[in-house]
């Protein structure tokens, strides 16, 4: 998996800790595609330093990111998905 770009897009102080969306764009060789999903990392402290966030998507969420990848594999296989720009 080649994990193309990670940005921060907004953090919300809610009762539960501190929601921080991110967008992640990715590709892997399986896909026709690179795609944005957006992840969110619900923390007790606000981050805001992108080295954290990297950290925290690259080993905390990279489950999430093999899951999403092997089911756009199954999207563009059945339904010849894909992505017009």
């Amino acid at each position: 998996m080649n994990i193309l770009n990670i940005k921060l897009a907004s953090v919300e102080q809610t009762d539960l800790g501190f929601e921080h969306w991110i967008d992640v764009t990715y590709q892997v060789p399986i896909l026709k595609n690179e795609y944005t999903v957006k992840l969110l990392l619900l923390m007790e402290c606000k981050i805001e330093d992108q080295e954290v966030i990297e950290y925290l998507v690259s080993t905390w969420k990279y489950r999430d990111l093999v899951l999403h990848s092997l089911q756009m594999y199954e999207m563009e296989k059945i339904n010849n998905f894909t992505i017009l720009y």
